[in-house]
Order: C-alpha cells, then sequence, then structure tokens
C-alpha cells in the first residue's frame, strides 16, 4: 500500500510553494508533478495511474487541479472503484474513506459541479496569457520589419530609432544584423 501524490503545476495564478507544502506534508511515497498542457497531455497522471496497486492512496490538491473535465475524473473514478484506492482531494475536503475528512455529499457534489467551470477558467487564462504573448511577438516582428525597410529606404539610423521606438542606435543595427541587412554605419557618418 503506497502513499501517492499528484500535483499539477504552472497553473495561472497558482501558488506554487504553497501547494507543493501542502502535498507533502501529506507524507506521500511519491509525487508525480505534471506541467499544465493545453493540448490535455496528461503523461504523470497516466504513470501514475499505471502504477497503481490495490488499497493505493492517491492524494491530489483539488479535483480542478488533477482533471481538465469529468470525463476525465469518471475514468479515474472507475479505477480506483477496481483497484480500491483511497482518494483524497485535499481543498475539497474529500476523503473516500472518511476518515481525514467527514464523509460529505455536500463537498463531493460541489467539487464536481465546480470541476467544469474551473478547468474552463484555467484554460480561457491561459489562452489569453498565450494571446498576449503572440502579440507581442507579431509587434515585434512588425517593428523589426519595419527598421529593415527604413533602412533600406535609406532613412537615417537616428531616424531609425525614433520612428520604431528603440532608445539607441544599436538596438537597430541589432535587428539589421539579425535580418541578415548589410550595415554601413560610416554612411551617416556613425562609428
Amino acid at each position: 500500500m503506497a502513499r501517492i501524490g499528484y500535483i499539477v503545476t504552472e497553473l495561472p495564478e497558482q501558488r506554487i510553494e504553497e501547494d507543493e507544502q501542502r502535498i507533502q506534508k501529506e507524507n506521500c511515497d511519491f509525487i508525480y508533478r505534471e506541467r499544465y498542457n493545453v493540448e490535455g497531455k496528461t503523461k504523470e497522471l497516466k504513470k501514475l495511474i499505471d502504477n497503481l496497486n490495490d488499497r493505493d492512496e492517491v492524494i491530489f490538491l483539488s479535483m480542478a487541479n488533477a482533471f481538465k473535465g469529468v470525463r476525465q475524473l469518471c475514468l479515474f473514478l472507475n479505477i480506483s472503484r477496481i483497484k480500491n484506492l483511497r482518494i483524497i482531494f485535499l481543498r475539497d475536503r474529500i476523503d473516500s474513506y472518511g476518515e481525514k475528512y467527514e464523509s460529505s455529499t455536500e463537498n463531493l457534489l460541489h467539487a464536481i459541479s465546480t470541476l467544469t467551470e474551473d478547468s474552463y477558467a484555467i484554460r480561457k487564462i491561459r489562452k489569453l496569457s498565450e494571446k498576449r504573448e503572440r502579440s507581442r511577438s507579431q509587434a515585434r516582428q512588425l517593428r523589426n520589419e519595419k527598421c529593415v525597410e527604413l533602412y533600406k529606404a535609406g532613412v537615417p539610423t537616428d531616424e531609425i530609432k525614433k520612428q520604431v521606438g528603440f532608445r539607441s542606435k544599436s538596438s537597430v543595427f541589432r535587428i539589421l544584423r539579425a535580418s541578415g541587412v548589410k550595415t554601413d554605419r560610416r554612411r551617416d557618418g556613425e562609428e
């Protein structure tokens, strides 16, 4: 009988240190750590399931932290029924054996009902941050293209620096070199 922990990390707005401490306080023999993945791939959860034995204890931070939806939860609950596992969800205050937390239908139903909502909110926050990062990347790319176009058009580097929003000429030349443009600093009397 092993005591196994499982935690998904790098979730939006997660307090990873607190979450890690909470799982470690449970004296787990082994803790599986999964990095959050938008595509839904859960390699560590699959490893955990593959290594489960009868009567093992599995400790999760919460249903929303461990499972991305009701379907995934139901599959795990079926496995736990077959293997007679003890399941503990710390934040949801659920213990399948009723030892750590008093058995509560209210806690169980609340955790299940908010599972989809919580996992959707996590995915939405993650997508927004990825979208923001993509838009920054696109803005950088447009800025770099403008820098190259202006240089090729013969605009002085001081003017390029102002138009593109750089603080120094070296940034202009860095972009030009990265874009494969041959530079001639003497063109503008620079050096």
